[in-house]
Formats: structure tokens, sequence, C-alpha cells
């Protein structure tokens, strides 16, 4: 997707206002479901991460999703919804690019993960093939990749901070 200037919507570096409305829209399940695509939920983990650094985001997020996605109109079933292994492999990679670099600041978290390889929708499908991916098995829990090991220190290095 591109703004009206034609810029990636990735490209676009989120300021603390907008990162807060994200984070607190998904905590409190307000953030309109229209706006919130892969960039947001990008910046949701970002918020999470360095707002509350001590929590369990792996043992947490998974409810959460299902709650907001409810909240916003969805459901979370064998297709639509909640997806296990994709949430576990961005958490693992936004949090590796959050503890590398400022752990505090926002901001510079969010420009580092947005300039990222996870900002491509598609850099899973490094690891694993897209029927693997895509399947009822990895929506429901996590399923090892298929294709190469899961290396996040490598996608997580080739952030910027």
């Amino acid at each position: 997707m591109k703004t009206s200037e034609g810029k990636m919507i990735t490209d676009t570096c989120p300021d603390a206002g907008e990162i807060a409305e994200v984070g607190e829209g998904f905590l409190d399940g307000t953030f309109p479901s229209d706006r919130y695509h892969h960039r947001e939920h990008l910046i949701m983990m970002v918020y999470l991460l360095v707002k509350y650094p001590t929590r369990d985001w792996r043992a947490d997020l998974p409810d959460l999703i299902r709650r907001y996605n409810v909240a916003a109109g969805g459901v979370n079933d064998e297709t639509r919804g909640y997806h296990h292994t994709i949430t576990m492999a961005f958490v693992a990679i936004v949090e590796a690019i959050v503890f590398r670099g400022e752990r505090g600041d926002c901001v510079a978290s969010c420009r580092a993960v947005l300039a990222s390889p996870a900002a491509r929708q598609d850099v899973l499908l490094r690891f694993w093939s897209r029927e693997l991916l895509f399947s009822k098995e990895a929506r429901q829990d996590w399923v090892a990749p298929d294709l190469r090991a899961f290396d996040v220190d490598a996608v997580a290095a080739s952030a910027t901070m």
C-alpha cells in the first residue's frame, strides 16, 4: 500500500503520538480495524515491548490479539484471526530489534523495525513454505519452519537504529 506521496506505508515513521494511539488502541480494543495493517501490528509490538518491558508477551499477546479481533468485529477460527506461528515469529524479530537499540525509545525502535525486513509481510516466507505457514496447524500452534532455520538474529541484525 502506498501513501498519496507514493511512499510505501512502512516507510512512514510514526511519531510518539501515533505509536501510543496504536498501542493503547490495541490494548483497549478501540483502534480502528480498517487502519490496523502490518505496519500497525509492528508499531503495536514495539509499543508493548518498550512500555511494558517485563511482561511476557509470548504468553500474553495471543489472548490480547484474540480479544482485539473480536472487539473489532472479527473472529478467531481455523482460517481467520489469530495466527500463532506468525505472531510468535514477529514477536521474536521485533523483540530482537528493540533490544539491540535504545530500549526506552519507541520512535527510534519503530524506525528500526519499519526499516528492517520485518516490514515486509513476506519475510517469513524465507523460512516457511506458504503452504506450511498458512496451514491450520501453524495458525493454532507454533510450527517450525520447513525451508531453513528461523534466524531471528540475522533478520534483526539488518535493522538500523
